[in-house]
C-alpha cells in the first residue's frame, strides 16, 4: 500500500524527534501520525523510508523512501541525539 507524499512528509519530520533504536537491520523508530503508528528505518547506505504502520486494523504493509534532504535532516537528528 502506498501512503501519500504529504503523510510521508509529516512522519520523517516527526522521525527526527523520535527515539531511534538499533535493531539487527538497523536504526527504527515508532513515528505516531494520523491514528497510525509507523516503523520508520534508518540502516546503513540506503536512504531513510517507512516500512510498515499498526493502526486499528492491525499491521499494514506500506512503504515510503525519505528524500535525500529528509535522510539527510534525519541522520543528523539521530547523530545529535546520540551525542547527548
Amino acid at each position: 500500500m502506498d501512503i501519500s507524499q504529504a503523510t510521508a512528509d509529516r512522519v520523517f519530520e516527526a522521525a527526527r524527534t523520535a527515539t531511534f533504536r538499533r535493531t539487527n537491520l538497523g536504526l527504527r523508530a515508532q513515528v505516531s501520525e494520523g491514528g497510525y503508528t509507523y516503523y520508520v528505518e534508518a540502516g546503513g547506505t540506503f536512504l531513510a523510508c517507512i516500512d510498515g504502520r499498526e493502526g486499528y486494523g492491525g499491521t499494514e504493509h506500506v512503504f515510503a523512501n525519505a528524500t535525500a534532504e529528509q535522510d539527510r535532516a534525519l541522520r543528523e537528528a539521530i547523530a545529535a541525539q546520540a551525542a547527548k
